[in-house]
């Protein structure tokens, strides 16, 4: 019987010490702890804020977390440096996305050019006359072959991307 009693009394005993211990350990986190060095090079420590910019910022949970506000001051930066990356990313993805939507237009446009050389006999073109008007004439054969030429060139470099 007195075994019992004493495992119970230790069992109450153990629970209210874990308690206090979880209370005591809720209300340490919110304790802030202030880390700075004076003109004298003297280490303070103190739970309210020195007028400084350099000291450090501690918690009684985790020191790993404590940044200065120098500290801090280069994380927000290094993280605008990022957003500037991303947006510097985005925009090359923009811009790729249009040179393909042109490389598109302009492959079917070389396309149409090869097939219409290929199936018209005779093609006409429009030139300003030294008269300042416009007038048509015929395409000649090496001119026909030197368009035919460069719509294979436009091809092979808009078709192929």
């Amino acid at each position: 019987m007195k075994i019992k009693a004493l495992s119970f009394t230790a069992v109450c005993l153990a629970g209210v010490l874990l308690t206090s211990s979880v209370v005591n350990f809720v209300n340490a986190k919110e304790i802030a702890i202030y880390r700075w060095v004076d003109e004298n090079n003297i280490v303070h420590f103190s739970q309210n804020l020195p007028k400084g910019d350099e000291y450090r910022e501690f918690s009684t949970i985790s020191s790993y977390k404590a940044l200065s506000k120098a500290e801090r001051k280069l994380i927000a930066e290094e993280d605008s440096a990022e957003q500037k990356v991303m947006d510097q990313e985005q925009k090359q993805d923009d811009v790729i996305a249009q040179n393909k939507a042109t490389y598109q237009k302009n492959c079917k446009a070389a396309r149409l050019n090869i097939k219409m050389l290929n199936s018209l006999n005779e093609i006409h073109i429009n030139e300003e006359k030294s008269d300042g008007t416009i007038g048509s004439r015929p395409l000649t054969a090496p001119e026909k072959s030197e368009k035919m030429a460069l719509s294979k060139n436009h091809e092979n470099l808009y078709c192929n991307k």
